[in-house]
């Protein structure tokens, strides 16, 4: 068969593997595959030397597949030596599906992942799963399980291995001997990460991520435009990430969307109610899971919904989140302020009073107020029950909320999402699952929990 003009070849650069061939009818072919065309045409190799050229018509459905999943290839550089199947045996889990995670829909490859959906906004969608230490990735036991998306596509992957925040904390762990242990019990997570990676995908590079008090050291191995890094961090945890290698070339960088943008998204954002609520939706939720991680948890929610990459474990390591939880609040104002001046945004202290008219000028621009408290059961109490009021639902009778924060007694933080001037109300939002997302308090119980402490997220 005569071979088409070279103008109408694309070249694909793919790795020279031979593949079993098969027609409609069931006959066979060994050839590999040298160019596909994009008039639908393949330019084969066969085992005897001979090269033809055939229509994607000539094969069965399942090559017919193939030969499309390879013009799609266009522009994407050389394949891998290392195929995705045998990736995702390496790690344990259908990760891929082909060579691309990226266009991919978050939700199906949460399927696949089998992690149950966390969040979804009109922006925005995270799924995570807490295995503690029951489930293995790469032959090594994993605490946590995270991907995030845009609306439509993959954006990530994280994996957290062992982390300071997993292990509970006690009288014991305070014996520096324990502590040691631990940390060599973290740096040993990492390194056997570490070790099942080289042999498949080869010696990594010494890379970083983030910046000031949230940069971290990184293996990283690139393969078919994803980064896959392991971090090791000071003792604190061993986590694995994968993300777009543009990404991981620019720190972890996402590009961002514009001021005005950002203001319009988020003015979309406000909800006016019949009842007299003003309520910010599309808010991120990020569950905290079994440890004190509020403060982290909640910058992260936070921070996402403003456009900005944020990881909680990045963030508890900035504000020296203590083994079981507790956090520094200094530390971690000083770690996110900087992360969000490196974003062009700006960390502002509210100083206006807390209740609906102080906070008003806030939630209108579609800007939730970061808020310290000090988290009695009277208050978890108060909150589920007047929530469930106004929903015409029974009360609850017991606090089966989260877990404290600092490392003051009951000290926490969480966000203020809304008002209603009518009812002199206000609505938190907590990092423990979607239904904590909205509950609504009176004005004088926060104000007898408050510590005084607001902050906002400004442009």
């Amino acid at each position: 068969m005569k071979i088409l003009p070279s103008l109408c070849i694309i070249l694909l650069a793919v790795t020279v593997q031979a593949r079993i061939w098969k027609t409609p009818d069931g006959r066979e072919i060994e050839a590999e595959v040298v160019m596909v065309n994009p008039d639908r045409t393949v330019v084969l190799r066969t085992s005897l030397g001979k090269t033809v050229t055939v229509p994607f018509s000539t094969f069965a459905a399942k090559d017919v597949k193939h030969l499309n999943y390879l013009l799609s290839r266009k522009g994407r550089g050389k394949l891998h030596a290392v195929p995705w199947n045998e990736l995702n045996a390496l790690f344990g889990l259908e990760i891929w599906q082909d060579d691309n995670l990226w266009d991919d829909s978050p939700s199906e490859t949460a399927k696949r992942l089998k992690l149950k959906k966390e969040s979804r906004t009109d922006f925005m969608e995270n799924h995570r799963a807490y295995p503690l230490g029951k489930e293995k990735v790469l032959n090594e036991p994993v605490y946590t399980t995270v991907l995030y998306g845009g609306d439509e596509q993959v954006g990530s992957i994280s994996f957290v291995f062992l982390n300071a925040g997993d292990i509970p904390n006690s009288d014991t762990m305070n014996h520096p001997d324990d502590r040691k242990a631990m940390e060599r019990k973290i740096e040993d997570s990492g390194m056997n990460v570490h070790n099942v990676l080289l042999p498949i995908l080869g010696n990594p590079k010494r890379d970083t991520l983030g910046r000031g008090d949230m940069r971290e050291k990184v293996w990283r191995w690139d393969w078919n435009g994803h980064a896959i890094m392991l971090s090791l961090q000071e003792g604190k945890y061993a986590a694995l990430r994968i993300m777009p290698t543009e990404r991981a070339d620019d720190g972890g960088r996402m590009d961002r969307i514009t001021e005005g943008e950002l203001k319009a998204r988020m003015a979309s954002c406000v909800e006016r109610r019949d009842n007299g609520d003003v309520v910010i939706n599309n808010i991120p939720m990020v569950n905290q899971g079994p440890k004190g991680y509020c403060s982290p948890a909640t910058w992260e929610r936070y921070l996402r919904y403003m456009d900005i990459p944020a990881d909680m474990y990045l963030l508890a390591l900035a504000g020296n989140t203590g083994i079981g939880g507790g956090t520094s609040s200094s530390k971690m104002l000083k770690a996110t302020k900087s992360l969000i001046s490196a974003n062009g945004r700006e960390l502002e202290e509210v100083r206006e009073s807390l209740n609906p008219e102080g906070i008003s000028e806030y939630i209108d621009m579609g800007l939730p107020i970061m808020w310290r408290l000090i988290s009695t059961p009277a208050f978890q109490i108060h909150a589920s029950n007047n929530t469930a009021r106004r929903n015409g639902k029974e009360e609850r009778i017991k606090n089966n909320s989260g877990q404290s924060e600092d490392s003051n007694a009951g000290g926490h933080i969480c966000l203020i999402i809304g008002y209603n001037k009518q009812t002199d109300e206000i609505a938190i939002s907590d990092s423990w699952g979607p239904r904590f997302a909205e509950r609504w308090v009176k004005t004088s119980e926060a104000r007898a929990a408050s510590n005084g402490s607001m902050n906002v997220i400004k442009w």
